[in-house]
This record gives structure tokens, sequence and C-alpha cells, in this order.
């Protein structure tokens, strides 16, 4: 099956400045005329789904607020939060009123749906189970983001009183929305194969047991099994919200809960599972970078769970395309013509996290990992179709070897640093020196992208002091890091100097190897010795190209502390850049692990302190060369230095209720440390 996407057919719902427990959608209607025919019905059930949200890059906690990603701007929200100035009024990505107005239209669409008479006994069935898998699935967005919740289970009287409301218990909370999900995944099918144009991707079996897998991970972390910090996080009237006692069983019941996952995608293979690129992992002309690529570019595919999509228009407009400002954010600039804001950095704790090929990270003996020097030759992936290189012929089938997915791997003349990584590392690390899969072959435009020296038709990526994506007359739109993000990227998407898309793109919320780790992370827990880690496991690394875990760290077997932290930084790797690492982060309580102040980065979590990268400005005693006379050889770059010191604070682990919302409701206690 390949729809797995939730298709938005309505415009996004706007949020009124009113209280978010308003008994009414304001802008959906709910009169008689609704409930007459059976397209009116679901049209209203289409509007249910259009409070999800899309990536928003700039816009988002998961991008500029983790140690993974760096967004430069200090005009967007992420920059002063990061300096330590962010207050319950700040308006930060404020989804609170957002995600109760989709309950509130789930509510009310349940308490309306039987008017219609025309509408048949099982589609009446299926829509109301789409409508509780939606009321869950905000709920679930919500105690993710904000922790415990105001529960609303019914539409409301207009004798309500929304100011007495007071939040219901974290525990109380996962109980209602997993009994939800197991009510909503009986009245849905397991997929739509019989009428994928009408109905595919729309919540089904699967999205309602991957959605509590995720919130029963989420109960069975350290945030909310047993944390003291939140002692006392109290109702009014003293009522705790979050258990002081840890329950090891919690973490049993998030393993099964993935296990459910995993025997429903085993038992319909045809529509679940990890991509290949159609490829079966065995085939001798399977190849991993195209497989994790593709994942993410190729719309609908198995691997996706749940997701919304994203038209990728041309420009950029009120609807915010996902697509097209992860892009233009991504793109560096151009000596020539306009082409990309180029400001959005990688940091070196996710770079430094990618295997090398043979499966050993970077710090490991064994890697053959070297940070020094320069490629020789170019790497084993890279001349699929042998093209003589010194040929404009020969050029132009290098680029759409690259363009096609065929040709990866590194250059001869990138830094040894880059050298002989995983295939998922040059699917999401775009680097010094390599070159870049989006812009067109014309071979005028790619020098566009090149300092004089280098202009060799290919557009290496010039991120050091002086190059084109950093010129000295640059000053906002390069990346402080030295890297940019792959991941995402679509190839060829320059002409003329302007980014253009085409085709739907995917904002993936849930997919099947994010399952899988949830399934072996909760599975340690309990019984580290357990065989289905291994086996799970060995399938992310199969695909990934790599070896298994512990063919490479046999040591580490069985050990729950040693198993925790690969698993840890196989999420690190595998979900990078999609929010992952972000609320692992916050729901394993790490993200406010201090910067002792070392030399280098030696944390393996932390959002704030020190975050670091390549230098590539010469600020703050960084040593980034002379700018005249720098070029991919220069050693300045490749010094590893921190660009910047972020302000961190225990309330950050959850967002505050937007204080205009406490304001209007006094029985609602703020989040921790936020008063």
């Amino acid at each position: 099956m390949k729809n797995r996407i939730i298709i938005i057919l309505a415009s996004v719902l706007t949020v009124a400045s009113c209280n978010y427990l308003d008994k009414q959608p304001d802008d959906m209607r709910t009169d008689e005329s609704v409930w007459t025919t059976p397209s009116e019905v679901l049209q209203y059930l289409n509007n249910c789904y259009a409070c999800l949200p899309q990536d928003r890059v700039i816009h988002e906690e998961r991008f500029g607020l983790s140690d993974d990603c760096d967004v430069m701007h200090s005009e967007y929200a992420t920059y002063p939060i990061n300096q330590g100035n962010w207050t319950p009024s700040s308006g930060f990505e404020q989804q609170w009123g957002t995600f109760y107005k989709g309950i509130r239209s789930t509510l009310s669409f349940e308490a309306n749906a039987t008017r219609c008479t025309k509408l048949s006994e099982d589609k009446l069935e299926r829509y109301l189970g789409e409508s509780k898998f939606l009321r869950a699935y905000y709920y679930f967005l919500l105690l993710r983001k904000y922790g415990p919740v105001v529960l609303i289970t019914e539409p409301m009287s207009n004798s309500t009183d929304f100011g007495a409301i007071p939040r219901t218990p974290f525990d109380d909370c996962v109980k209602y929305v997993c009994d939800l999900l197991d009510e909503a995944e009986e009245m849905l099918p397991t997929d739509y194969k019989s009428s994928i144009a009408a109905d595919g991707g729309r919540a089904n079996k699967m999205t309602c047991r991957a959605t509590k897998a995720e919130l029963l991970l989420l109960a069975a972390s350290p945030m909310w099994n047993g944390n003291t910090l939140y002692a006392d996080f109290k109702n009014k009237d003293g009522k705790a919200l979050c258990n002081q006692t840890y329950d090891a069983t919690k973490w049993q019941k998030a393993a099964n809960a993935a296990k459910a996952v995993i025997e429903l995608a085993e038992a319909n293979p045809d529509a679940y599972g990890l991509y290949t690129a159609e490829v079966e992992m065995d085939s001798p002309d399977y190849n991993p970078y195209k497989a994790y690529y593709n994942l993410f570019n190729n719309g609908w595919n198995k691997e996706v769970i749940f997701g919304t999509v994203d038209n990728g228009r041309n420009d950029y407009t009120s609807n915010g395309e996902s697509r097209y400002m992860w892009q233009q954010h991504c793109t560096p600039v151009n000596a020539n013509a306009y082409a990309g804001s180029g400001n959005i950095g990688l940091t070196l704790r996710l770079v430094d996290a990618f295997y090398m090929e043979n499966g050993y990270g970077i710090e490991d003996a064994m890697s053959g990992y070297s940070e020094t020097g320069y490629a020789t030759s170019d790497g084993p992936h890279v001349t699929v179709s042998l093209a003589d290189q010194a040929t404009e012929e020969g050029r132009i089938k290098m680029i759409n070897d690259i363009r096609a997915l065929d040709c990866w791997g590194h250059n001869k003349g990138d830094r040894n640093m880059f050298v002989g990584r995983e295939a998922r590392f040059y699917a999401s690390v775009n680097y010094q020196h390599k070159i870049p899969l989006t812009f067109g072959d014309d071979k005028t435009e790619r020098n566009g992208w090149s300092s004089a020296g280098n202009k060799d038709g290919y557009g290496r990526l010039e991120c050091y002091y002086g190059g084109v994506a950093h010129s000295e007359s640059n000053t906002s739109n390069y990346s402080l890091t030295g890297f940019y993000p792959q991941k995402h990227i679509i190839p060829a998407i320059i002409q003329g100097g302007q980014v253009r898309l085409s085709g739907k793109y995917v904002s993936i919320y849930m997919r099947y190897a994010g399952m899988l780790l949830n399934y072996i992370e909760a599975l340690n827990e309990v019984d580290p010795n357990n065989e289905d880690i291994q086996k799970y496991w060995d399938l992310i690394h199969k695909r990934a190209g790599i070896p298994g875990i512990f063919e490479c760290h046999p040591e580490i077997k069985g050990n729950a502390d040693l198993q925790r932290k690969y698993i840890l930084r196989e999420r690190q790797i595998e979900l990078n850049m999609e929010g992952d690492r972000y609320y692992t982060a916050h729901r394993r309580l790490l993200a406010g692990t201090p910067d002792l102040g070392g030399e280098k980065d030696d944390r393996l979590w932390g959002e704030g302190g020190r975050m670091w990268g390549l230098t590539t400005f010469n600020h703050d005693g960084f040593d980034a060369g002379n700018p005249k006379t720098n070029n991919f050889q220069s050693e300045a770059f490749y010094k590893r230095s921190w660009f910047e010191k972020r302000v961190w604070n225990d309330a950050y682990y959850l967002f505050p209720i937007p204080q205009d919302q406490i304001d209007m409701s006094p029985a609602v206690v703020q989040n921790p440390f936020w008063n």
C-alpha cells in the first residue's frame, strides 16, 4: 500500500483569541445542513484533521532548540529562547488552543454525525473511529508538549464553568487516551487497499497502535515515571499531577504496545514495514543511501504510518508550505542570484554521532576515522557510471548519478572526517566540498556557488569564511556550524537561482523504524537479554547498510545501561531532524545535562551551554583564517569551536500554557518553574 498519509482536504482551522475550551469550534458550521448528506459529513470530518501540524522548520521547538540543529536568524523565536528570553506570554509556537480546537471539533462531530440518515452504518462506524483517533492524537500532542491536560471527554453545555475545570493527573490522561485509541482501533480498518483513491492515508488500526506506543513510551520515561523534579506539580486543591513512584511495569506496557505495532506490520508486509526503495535488502542491487534518502522525498511509502501532505509550492505563502521553507533555509546563497537563506546548520554533536560504514563510531579505535587530511580518491559508491569527470559529458553523467541517488559517499578532496561514513550520514549531512544534488546540471549556474578558483562545474559547497556560502558581506545567511542539512532536500530544485518544487511531500509524524526503536528501548528496560532487541535493531542497521550493533560491540549485549546508551544514539541517528531528539531529550530528562566547560563538546546530551560546530567566523576568539585566502583546505575552518552559548532552565522541559489562557482559567495551574 502506497498511501499512508492523512490528506487534508480543508483549510487549516484558525485559532481564535477566546478560551480554548469554548463549546463550539467558531469556524465550523454545525447547522442542520451539515448533516443532511454523506458528503457534508465527510467534509466536516476532514476539517477535524485540519489542526494537525506540518513541519514548519523555523517555527518549531524541535528546530533550533534541540542540540542537533541551529537556526541562525535572530528574528526567529528560537534565538531569544536560547538566550533565556522566554515567558508564558512569549507566544512561541503555542498549540494549546489549536489542539483543543481539534478536540472540540471531534466531540461535535461525534455528537451530530448520526443525524445523517443517508450515511451507511459501516461508513458511520469508520468516521466515528477516525474522529476518536484524532481526539486521542490531539491529546497525545498536548501531553507530550505541555504535560497533564484539562481533560474534556464530551461536548460542553452552555452552563459549563470553563474556568473551574482543573488539569487531570498525567497517568489518568494516559489511561483515557489509550482507552480511546483501543475503542477507535476496533472501529477502523487495517488499511484502505480497496479504496486508496478516496480513503488512502486516513486513520486506521495502525495509526491507533502507533500512537498508543508513542504515548506509553512517554509515560514510562523518567519525565513521568517517578520524577521528583515535579513533586510540587499539583492542582490548587493539592492533587498531584505527576506520580512520584517509579513503576517498572510502565516500560512493559510500552514494550507491549510497540510490539503490537510490529505484529500488525508483520501480518501485513505489503502495507507496512521498512522502506527499501523497492529493492530487497538482500539484493546485490540494494542501495542503503537511496532507501534512506527517498523515504522522506518519495511521497507515500509503506514506512510512513501517519503524517500530513505539503503540496510543495514554489514560494512562501500565508500557509507556510513546509517543504518550500525547508529547501529555502537549507540552500546556501548564490553569488549570482538569491537561491536560499542558507541559515540552518547541523551541530557537531549530530555529525559525530553517525557511524562509519564498518559499523563503528568515530570514537572507536576500530573505526578507521581520521579528522585530519583529505581523501586522495573517490569513495567506492561514487563513480556509478564510471564517467570521465574531465569531460563535460562525464561531469553531467556524474551529476545525474548524484541526482538519481545512485552515486553517494565521499569524493576526492573531501576532509577525512567525512570519509567512509555510513549511508545515513551522506543522506543527512551537507558538508564542505560536497557536490550538492539540488542544483541543475548547467555549468554556469553551478559555478555561481563557487569561488574563482573552484569553478569546476560542480558547485561544491563552500562553508569556510570567504567562500560563496559565507562571504565577507554575508553576515546573516550562512550556517554557523559549518554544515547544512541534507535530509528532506529534493534533488534538482534550483532553477534560475530560485527554489522550485513540484509534487506533494510529507510531514511524517510516525514511521515504522521509530516503532522498532520504541520497542527495543522499552524492552531493554524490562528484559535486556531479550533476543527481539537484536532482531529488530539489526533490521535498522541492515537497511542502513552497516553491520549489526552486536557484531561491532558484543560486549554490550544484555547490559541494560550500555544498550540504552547505544539505543538512544540510534534514535539520534535514524530519526535525526525529525523532532525525536528534542522529545527524547525531554522525556528522558537529559536536556538539562550541564556544560562543564571542557576543551571540546564531551557531552552526549544537553540543550544549554555551548553548542559546537566547525569554525565559520572570526568571533569570540575563533580563528577562521583569512577570508581573502581561505579555501577548501584551510585548516582554520576544521577547528572544532562553539558557536553559541544557550541558556537552560528546568522550566523548559515543558512548554508553558499561554498566559492568557491561564488568566481565563483560574483552576488551571501553570507548568513547573514558569511562575
